[in-house]
């Protein structure tokens, strides 16, 4: 009697088992999806918290470049043609030189040369103008040699991450 009490006894545990496994099943299935969802989300956050926190020092750097000027200092500046090639050739700067340390292109700075009468321009360029008025010809050598270092440094990054891929 002993031994049918066990069989008995052990076809229930089997049974009671089976019975709660197939009413768990479609949790188990939920949760492996909600794990794998949140591993992803996971994922997602990090990355998007690295591209912010280049972004924000991409903004801070692009600030601090930026050269401010006040309103009264920019109505007060006059510039025509003739101001500028003074500028530029006091500075000992070719016309593509100089249009580098302004963030302009070599046509823009060739037109300000030749035009006739004052000129009107943008407030950061404006900005950048009167910055370089108080450089000196050394300093803005050594702003165009960082400017250059900078660009070649970017220029590895991106040979570097190409070959990654």
């Amino acid at each position: 009697m002993a031994k049918l009490a066990e069989v008995l006894r052990a076809e229930i545990i089997r049974i009671s088992r089976r019975e709660a496994r197939i009413a768990t099943m479609g949790i188990r299935e939920a949760k492996i999806r909600l794990i794998k969802t949140v591993a992803d989300l996971k994922r997602k956050i990090v990355k998007l918290q690295g591209e912010n926190k280049w972004l924000v020092a991409a903004e801070k750097k692009r600030l601090a470049q930026k050269p401010q000027v006040g309103p009264e200092a920019s109505k007060k500046a006059r510039l025509t043609s003739k101001g500028i090639r003074r500028l530029r050739k006091r500075l000992g700067l070719s016309q593509a030189a100089f249009a580098k340390l302004l963030g302009a292109s070599t046509q823009t700075v060739h037109m300000w040369e030749t035009k006739d009468g004052a000129l009107r321009l943008r407030d950061s360029t404006l900005a950048a103008v009167l910055s370089a008025r108080a450089m000196g010809a050394r300093e803005v050598k050594r702003k165009l040699a960082e400017t250059d270092m900078k660009k070649t440094r970017r220029e590895v990054v991106k040979r570097k991450r190409a070959k990654r891929r």
